[in-house]
């Protein structure tokens, strides 16, 4: 009668409860064949733009993307994918503290769009993305904490019967943004910083109930860094095998990335890549800690056999260690800036079926649809500017190249605006800092990309507003 009792109870805990998985987060990557992000859609912030408190999911499309449908998954994951993370920006959606209450039509298309990704039976990774209040500096750390728990609590609430199939991820790059070390690895303050919010975020989604005691959960390294001293800082929390490390990579730099001096459109470099492996088996895979490389990419320089080559490359490496990779798509197909698109989210039509092909046959999925290219409106960027610096390695090693990133991003270009070579005009000088001067660089950045962002609101030319933002991706050159 005792076990007929215990046995009841049991069952009426979890009714309402989708079954959950007890397995490792070893066990969960390895069904994880390769994924896509849902780049500058609800991951776009523009508060300066938007009266938020009209039309809270007005955001979804301020960066030019269309809104999601779940048609656009049905698709990708006929394509072969079959994990996508979900970018998602909660500044703007949420109330003062202490409650930080978030708005709950904001919650409901966020429930929305993971639902999409879930009716796949694929994965779903859905994270806290472009906030501004956990910069990663010690004097922030007690009100990023509040925040962190206030903000994690409600969401793995919304979600707590959800099953294994639903990852969370802490947060997104976390950074002492403005700083000398902003993208160099960190130092001291930053590494503590993220390991103490890593290690609250953990804690937090453990005590929130149903399933999220089993959650499997991702937290990143020092602004989800691959470089040495980000890596070699990284503290797992003890005694929890459902835990993943994040990692991004637009890797190699010259190829993958950088828009200036250098850059080069052929693949012909293997090392940044390998030393990337490398450092990723010694450091966690050796260890039995699981990890997903969360964003990489390739910008399209009009080189698909290129990018299709290094796809196969990189996407092959990582499986060898047992490392799901993540593309990042935020649906900019041609310009000067981030060209990271890989489907038309419109025609649900993939631009470059060379590249995409690679990366699923390299992946080992299976590809359920054909699908043709089509040609894709310009858009405007995710925004990332870049440095030359080299990220530490031994001297044996090849050097992997440091990305440097702005803080916000800048709105995509809005397809049916008319194209016209006249550029905006400012009375700001954007490029008046010293080149070691970091604060004045990081309050120039923001002030230029709350210019962009009002240029593309204010009924403007889409050149004249792309030209803005490419002057804002050059100031940290």
């Amino acid at each position: 009668m005792k076990f007929l009792n215990t046995l009841a109870l049991l069952c009426l805990s979890v009714m309402g409860t989708e079954a959950m998985k007890n397995i490792s987060s070893n066990e969960l990557v390895k069904n994880m064949k390769i994924g896509w992000n849902l780049g500058n859609t609800l991951d776009a912030q523009c508060i300066d733009s938007l009266n938020y408190s009209k039309d809270q999911t007005a955001s979804e499309t301020c960066w030019g993307n269309v809104k999601t449908t779940k048609a656009l998954y049905t698709t990708l994951s006929s394509l072969g994918f079959n994990t996508f993370r979900i970018p998602t920006t909660w500044s703007g959606h949420f109330g003062s503290g202490p409650q930080y209450k978030i708005n709950a039509v904001w919650m409901k298309r966020v429930h929305e769009v993971v639902d999409y990704a879930l009716s796949t039976g694929g994965y779903a990774i859905l994270n806290i993305h472009h906030e501004t209040w956990n910069y990663a500096f010690s004097n922030n750390l007690s009100n990023a904490k509040t925040v962190l728990v206030a903000i994690w609590k409600q969401i793995a609430t919304e979600f707590k019967n959800y099953d294994e199939h639903l990852i969370f991820e802490g947060m997104n790059e976390p950074r002492k943004v403005g700083s000398s070390v902003e993208w160099t690895g960190g130092d001291d303050e930053g590494w503590n910083f993220v390991n103490e919010m890593n290690a609250l975020f953990v804690k937090t989604i453990r005590s929130t109930g149903g399933n999220n005691a089993l959650r499997h959960l991702m937290i990143p390294t020092y602004a989800a860094s691959i470089n040495d001293n980000a890596t070699s800082h990284f503290k797992l929390p003890s005694n929890d095998n459902k835990l993943i490390v994040s990692l991004h990579s637009y890797n190699p730099y010259n190829f993958a990335l950088n828009t200036g001096n250098g850059s080069v459109n052929k693949f012909t470099d293997t090392s940044e890549v390998d030393w990337i492996m490398s450092n990723i088996k010694s450091t966690f895979i050796n260890k039995n800690i699981p990890v997903i490389i969360g964003e990489l990419g390739a910008i399209n320089r009009n080189n698909e056999a290129e990018r299709a080559k290094w796809g196969k490359y990189y996407i092959s490496k990582a499986k060898s260690i047992g490392v799901p990779c993540i593309l990042w798509d935020n649906g900019v197909f041609s310009g000067s800036g981030e060209t990271f698109g890989l489907i038309n989210r419109s025609s649900l039509k993939v631009t470059f079926p060379t590249l995409v092909n690679s990366l699923i046959s390299a992946a080992g999925a299976s590809s359920k649809s054909n699908s043709s290219s089509s040609s894709s409106s310009s858009s405007s960027n995710k925004n990332k500017t870049v440095s030359n610096n080299k990220a530490n390695s031994n001297t044996t090693k090849a050097k992997v190249t440091t990305v440097t990133k702005t803080v916000t991003k800048a709105n995509d270009k809005n397809t049916n605006k008319t194209n016209t070579n006249a550029a905006t005009k400012s009375s700001t000088n954007y490029f008046s800092c010293k080149s070691n001067d970091w604060s004045c660089k990081q309050k120039m950045s923001d002030q230029c990309y709350k210019d962009a962002s009002k240029c593309w609101t204010s009924g403007k030319s889409g050149s004249e507003c792309n030209k803005l933002n490419d002057q804002c991706s050059k100031i940290w050159a």
